[in-house]
């Protein structure tokens, strides 16, 4: 998310010309719609309606919770190295995909709630559960509040900054993460109403090694974002706990952290990483190099066996 926006603000093109040179492709049809095996739903959970997509069959069971911005088939290229052994569950968060509006209250506590309801009202066997940013930040929360009810989190760049801790390694070109928002509003505003077409452009420009399973459902995820979290959410998500480490005490089951570089635009350095596993004997760091704070598509070749080890490793003991 972070990382395609700084890259289309610092490509050579500046919008207009990418523009113009969009105009000359002709239309494609967009793939990256819910694949043909899978099934798809939607539950009442905290007061709203909560969509998701299920892999299904009676494979253990892994939940992966999406970022700001994307929705539950943003993990599609993950799951497909999932499927076949997993029952993997993929959540749109209020706001986004065919979920509800959150109605402005976009918090950690809310996120953490629509959770719940969802492993509830599916009656789920204490899943592994996982996810990227501000899906990490509920993984991380509700495992916190809830460890009877999981068997083990992953953590894929979580919103964890260290106090003086600034974006992009020195900090020269972005500033904290409240400096974002404004930002990350525009660049939700521009894709969500962008004809497709030129979407696709802009995107596979700034992301060229991505596979089209990751660019189609990107880009579809940001046509579905709801107008009330572009407006209010960025602001009201809660994606600053004031105390993340003291939740990251508090889980009782085993947690896997990927964190990247700084200097690719990861959230979450090193030394924040050394600090929560000081936290929490049972957190094991991936620090994948290279990785944006998109880690599974900047470096999947590092996330995939790491991520599969850790859900292979937990249900082999269970």
């Amino acid at each position: 998310m972070i990382q395609l926006y700084v890259l289309i603000c610092s490509a050579k093109d500046d919008l207009i010309s990418v523009f113009s040179r969009a105009l000359l492709l002709k239309p494609r049809i967009v793939s990256g719609g819910i694949m043909s095996k899978w099934s798809e739903g939607t539950i009442n959970a905290n007061g709203i309606q909560i969509h998701y997509y299920r892999t299904g069959g009676d494979n253990t069971q892994i939940v992966m919770n999406h970022g700001a911005g994307d929705d539950g088939l943003c993990w599609t290229h993950v799951v497909k190295q999932l499927e076949r052994d997993y029952d993997v569950i993929l959540p749109d968060a209020r706001g986004h995909g065919k979920s509800s509006s959150g109605k402005g209250n976009y918090s950690t506590k809310e996120r953490v709630a629509d959770l719940k309801g969802l492993i509830e009202a599916l009656n789920l066997d204490r899943p592994i559960i996982g996810g990227h940013s501000m899906g990490a930040d509920t993984s991380l929360n509700f495992a916190a509040e809830y460890p009877e009810m999981i068997r083990g989190v992953f953590l894929e760049d979580p919103p964890i900054i260290l106090p003086g801790e600034k974006l992009g390694g020195d900090g020269e070109e972005m500033g904290d993460l409240e400096d974002i928002a404004p930002m990350m509003v525009k660049f939700f505003r521009t894709f969500k109403y962008m004809p497709r077409f030129i979407g696709i452009r802009m995107a596979k420009k700034a992301m060229p090694s991505y596979p089209d399973d990751e660019i189609y459902p990107w880009l579809n995820s940001k046509k579905r974002v709801n107008t009330d979290f572009i407006k209010g959410g960025m602001a009201e998500m809660g994606l600053y706990p004031t105390s993340p480490f003291e939740a990251i005490g508090r889980i009782q089951a085993p947690i896997l952290l990927f964190i990247g570089d700084k200097e690719k635009m990861s959230l979450m350095s090193v030394e924040a990483a050394q600090k929560a596993a000081e936290a929490n004997s049972r957190l094991d760091i991936a620090h994948l190099e290279g990785a944006s704070h998109d880690i599974r598509r900047t470096r999947f070749d590092g996330y995939m066996p790491a991520l599969r080890s850790f859900v292979d490793r937990i249900y082999a003991a269970n």
